[in-house]
């Protein structure tokens, strides 16, 4: 794109965010946005059909930059419009609340979204490792006049935080700095995608014992991860051991990463091993009897169940050293033993199948449980309503 394209472009954004300022906001209108508008899921996901089933005063609008997203939606009874589409920046311009949960210039179209609209920064997890601007800090770049021009004419892309949400008071300190935002503007609620750890199941009687993997975000978007065949990940032997055990094994990447293509095609004849690639994990997480990972922080969420919960830190020492720092010392907030291949992962599956836990791995589970996580008031039915009542109030 061309400087004066993109000059113009910028003037067309920045004339909606004037109009912006001056459109009056509909009280109960809130928008939605998820994942850089690609995906239907997360806290802001949770919380949007929250509102949909429990506060139908509220007019909740899921924004996007899919079309199938927005097809998905309708037929669901909702109401979906795409981000530059007529109804959908009219929706922004007049929009109460903003949940996102990324950021606003990410998740939806920023510059409909005036400093009169309220925005709510959901998150997407606990973080283990360091973030925002514990990780960027100012990264001030020193700009000629052509790109200080075009900074001054899109205030709408700086980052902006009116609220986010923390789990207890150790996870609002950490995200207090990170985020640079004053502690009473993170709200202590639980994430909304937690809720699903709430809900009564009927118990049924499971033959098969099922374990999913979720590594951590490695490198950059859109690219692979490999941790397997390094660490000794040999499908046909593992396959063959979580056969003989009745273990199912679902390997997760993060969002953002995608399983190495070798491996997808050595597990099409897998009887226990697939690859979980659906929109929200979510949906289906709080039917798994244990989780695996390294320093995803998806394990805090997880605690919520009771469950097991195994680390595998295949490349620990050159983790420290090439990826994030950490807030913590790793071995102060997980649980050993560690398995530092696949091999010794899998023996580990099993001991933990047969329910071969130490006294000591139920004390730091919940300590840790406790550390990361406010229990629910007996007020609230959920960790969204928590929120609900919150911002309502």
């Amino acid at each position: 794109m061309s400087k004066l394209k993109k000059l113009l472009t910028l003037l067309i954004k920045l004339f909606i965010f004037s109009c912006a300022q001056l459109v009056p906001k509909k009280k109960d209108l809130w928008v939605f946005g998820a994942w850089y508008g690609q995906r239907y899921s997360d806290n802001p996901k949770a919380f949007f059909e929250y509102i949909n089933e429990n506060q139908k005063h509220i007019k909740a609008v899921w924004i996007t930059k899919d079309q199938a997203i927005v097809d998905q939606l309708r037929e669901n009874g909702h109401i979906a419009y795409l981000d530059k589409g007529y109804s959908g920046l009219w929706m922004q311009l007049r929009a109460e609340f903003a949940f996102v949960c990324q950021s606003l210039h990410d998740d939806l179209y920023p510059a409909c979204i005036s400093k009169k609209t309220k925005v709510v920064n959901l998150w997407h997890g606990l973080p283990l490792k360091k973030i925002m601007y514990d990780v960027f800090g100012e990264q001030t770049v020193e700009k000629n006049i052509v790109g200080r021009l075009f900074d001054f004419l899109s205030p709408y892309e700086r980052i902006r935080n009116d609220y986010l949400l923390a789990t207890s008071t150790e996870t609002q300190n950490t995200l207090s700095k990170a985020f640079r935002l004053p502690k009473d503007r993170v709200i202590i609620t639980g994430f909304p995608r937690n809720d699903v750890f709430l809900k009564e199941k009927k118990k049924a009687i499971k033959s098969v014992y099922k374990c999913i993997y979720m590594p951590t975000f490695r490198g950059g978007i859109g690219t692979e991860c490999d941790l397997f065949a390094q660490y000794g990940f040999d499908v046909e032997q593992i396959d063959g051991t979580l056969k003989e055990n009745n273990i199912d094994l679902v390997l997760r990447m993060h969002p953002v990463n995608k399983p190495p293509e070798y491996l997808i095609n050595a597990i099409k004849n897998s009887s226990h091993i697939t690859i979980d690639s659906t929109a929200d994990i979510f949906d289906s997480i709080a039917d798994y009897d244990c989780m695996i990972t390294d320093y995803s922080g998806g394990y805090f969420d997880f605690m919520l169940t009771g469950k097991p919960i195994l680390f595998a830190p295949f490349d620990l020492e050159k983790y420290k050293q090439q990826e994030r720092d950490l807030y913590y010392k790793y071995e102060d907030v997980t649980i050993g033993p560690y398995s530092y291949s696949w091999p010794e992962l899998i023996t580990r599956i099993i001991e933990v199948r047969s329910q071969q836990l130490s006294a000591n791995y139920e004390v730091c589970y919940e300590q840790l449980t406790n550390l990361f996580h406010t229990p629910l008031e007996p007020e609230y039915r959920s960790f969204s309503e928590k929120l609900f009542y919150s911002l309502s109030h």
